[in-house]
């Protein structure tokens, strides 16, 4: 992965341009010392005038009213707020009309942000204070009063916090008194700019001293990068939370959510002084110190699955290859490629107006359709559907690009990779608004599931933080499972179908989960081991989750590794530098799990007998128990020294007669016994 970078041959600033903003995912509004205002239009390669304003009128920080699915008023999604040097900020129309202007701050108004839910706006200056105000300019509360210069302040994801720059310090003040303000000592030296990742919820900082750092909200150091030789002067998350990008003099920086260096270009533009991404991910904009307005755009992304790789050449240009059979294309788009998802048997592409579906076994003859808007955050993949999140709302596909369902999600814009998780039949959403409650849709109806006892629509809720979900990717409907973890890192699982949906934990200090796509093996990292638990369903009982769960040793996986995939029991890991790793962990339990899948007992059975692994007969008699198999498993549990459970079992054998041995009539002696 990579930077393409262009510029236009010659500056259209007179002097530096000191911020830039997105309109939409091909408009650019750029603003700078010459006092102008200036579109881009990057299909046409235009660059137009809006507005020249007064002589005496520096900007210093520029922002969009945010494209929220909400809607809101139409005519407010092109507002423009402009801070500027001589303490007050602006509110323009799109016609670079200044509707109001407000005094704020005594000296430089250096920063001013709209909150993401458009309700209000924020304001930092030279003067020490941080005010919020209304939409319309009024002024709300001055929440505070510092002798020392804000360079910077973010709103949270929420907009339930303020985060702000206090010199060498950061600083969260939460905007109910009640809660106390976190601050926390950040750089040697002043900080100049900040940004608060609205999907994982981490914090990057830039300094004087030429570091950036990522923070969690506790200020807990997550990453250090190595010192820059000049300061940094502007830092910026990507819209889905996975990347950053850092400016310097003459130097941009594109970086993974750990730290982890894609590309480093070094552009003859100065100091960078402002860099906004546009709402898809894929585009840059910079404001440079040389007149210029840099853009930007990723290429090189690579994708694999089995024996197929895929790569973006070009904005326009995709290449396909199968390595088994040495057979290779590149497929030309008619627009600029935007997302990709390569996975089930399938690629699909987003353009900024299409979606093409194409089928591994014959890509040159696609399934398309249109996309509502041009702006896809993130595209999933299941067995029998695709998710596509755009900036105005969620869809369900199927293969053949028949719309399946539109969930209704508050703010789809900031769902991240891990607040979402897609299944064979099922949508699975952390709630924005409250992050302990999971939201779960039930395809293809795009309705919340309901529970199996009543028609009440039902929420699960956990007692702590979700920070990440999980959907079992096989089995019926009424058995599909959700893995979670919370923010003490803990795992759980839940039968959302159930009448009365149980939390059980299945581990601790858990910092990745995964599901096999082929079976209902759960594989989970820890610090130094990698673990897979063969059979979820036991949490029920803790021994028998102790007999089935499989780990294996393993070390230098670095800060905050993942799982890239799981095939036949193989499990790939993305260490935290960015190297692949390949761990054969539970190839047979997996295989066992398929053979009781397919209702093929006695392959199962020889399966162990063959192996002679006491996990795996641990495996094949909790499923045996499970499905009412009761030979099965009393063989299997006699084996592994479980002799009380065979007691049982033969208690049950003689109990039940003949003529009431279905599984439903046992189920109900299982229990009444």
């Amino acid at each position: 992965m990579k930077l393409k970078i262009s510029t236009f041959k010659e500056p259209k600033h007179i002097g530096i341009v000191t911020c830039v903003c997105w309109n939409n995912t091909e408009d650019v509004f750029s603003c700078g010392d010459d006092h102008k205002l200036l579109k881009w239009n990057l299909v046409n390669n235009e660059c137009m005038t809006i507005t020249t304003f007064t002589e005496d009128f520096f900007p210093t920080s520029i922002s969009l009213f945010p494209k929220t699915s909400q809607g809101g008023i139409k005519n407010q999604h092109d507002v423009i707020l402009i801070s500027s040097a001589d303490g007050k900020f602006h509110i323009l129309n799109h016609n670079g009309r200044i509707e109001k202007s407000v005094i704020a701050h005594q000296g430089a108004c250096l920063t001013a942000q709209w909150s993401p839910d458009g309700a209000g706006l924020l304001t930092g200056g030279e003067d020490g204070c941080v005010k919020i105000w209304s939409r319309n300019g009024l002024l709300r509360s001055s929440i505070v009063q510092s002798d020392v210069p804000c360079f910077s302040a973010s709103w949270s994801p929420d907009c339930g916090a303020i985060l702000y720059t206090k010199g060498d310090h950061v600083v969260i003040k939460h905007l109910n008194s009640n809660t106390k303000v976190t601050k926390w000592k950040a750089h040697d030296g002043l900080i100049l700019c900040i940004a608060w990742n609205p999907n994982y919820n981490l914090i990057i900082t830039g300094g004087e001293d030429g570091y950036a750092k990522v923070w969690d909200t506790f200020g807990q150091l997550m990453y250090v990068s190595v010192k820059h030789d000049q300061p940094l002067t502007s830092v910026t998350w990507s819209p889905a939370g996975n990347m950053f990008v850092v400016g310097s003099f003459n130097l941009i920086r594109l970086c993974d959510s750990n730290g982890r260096s894609y590309c480093l270009d070094r552009p003859s533009t100065g100091s960078i002084f402002s860099i906004s991404w546009s709402s898809d991910g894929t585009q840059l904009a910079a404001a440079c110190a040389n007149g210029q307005v840099l853009f930007a755009h990723i290429i090189d992304r690579e994708y694999t699955w089995k024996n197929y790789t895929c790569k973006q050449i070009t904005r326009k240009v995709v290449a396909i290859k199968d390595i088994i059979s040495d057979q290779s294309d590149q497929i030309d788009y008619p627009d600029r490629v935007i997302q990709i998802a390569l996975g089930y048997n399938y690629l699909v592409i987003a353009t900024v107006k299409q979606c093409f579906i194409h089928k591994l076994t014959s890509w040159n003859t696609p399934v398309t359709f249109d996309l509502k808007e041009g702006s896809i955050s993130m595209i999933l993949l299941a067995e029998r559907c695709i998710c596509v999140i755009e900036r105005a709302g969620v869809s369900i596909y199927s293969y053949m690009g028949r719309l399946l369902a539109s969930p209704r999600i508050l703010r789809p814009e900031t769902v991240g990779w891990t607040s979402v998780s897609l299944g064979p039949d099922t949508l699975a959403v952390i709630d924005h608004a409250d992050r302990k409650v999971i939201q779960v849709f039930e395809l293809p109806t795009g309705l919340i599931v309901r529970s199996s006892t009543d028609n009440i629509v039902t929420k699960l809720t956990h007692k702590m933080t979700v920070s990440c979900i999980a959907l079992s990717q096989t089995g019926p409907l009424n058995e599909r499972q959700i893995a979670l973890l919370d923010y003490n890192r803990d795992l759980y699982v839940v039968t959302f179908k159930e009448a009365k949906p149980k939390f059980l934990k299945l581990g601790a200090q858990v910092l990745n989960i995964s599901w096999s796509s082929e079976s209902e093996l759960l594989v989970g990292l820890r610090a130094n081991s990698v673990v897979a638990w063969c059979c979820p369903r036991a949490a029920t009982q803790p021994d028998w989750v102790a007999l089935t769960t499989v780990s294996k040793d393993i070390t230098d996986l670095g800060r905050n590794p993942s799982i890239a995939s799981i095939e036949e029991g193989v499990v790939c890991i993305c260490r935290g530098n960015g190297s692949l790793v390949r761990v054969s962990l539970a190839i047979f339990p997996e295989k066992l799990l398929k053979h009781i899948e397919g209702n093929v007992w006695d392959a199962a059975l020889q399966l162990c007998r063959t192996v002679e692994d006491e996990a795996l007969w641990a495996c094949l008699a909790v499923l045996a128990w499970q499905h009412n198999q009761l030979a099965i498993a009393e063989e299997a549990f006699a084996l592994i020294h479980q002799y009380h459970q065979v007691f049982y079992i033969q208690h049950l054998r003689k109990t039940i007669p003949e003529k009431l041995s279905t599984n439903q009539q046992l189920s109900s002696v299982k229990a009444d016994v």
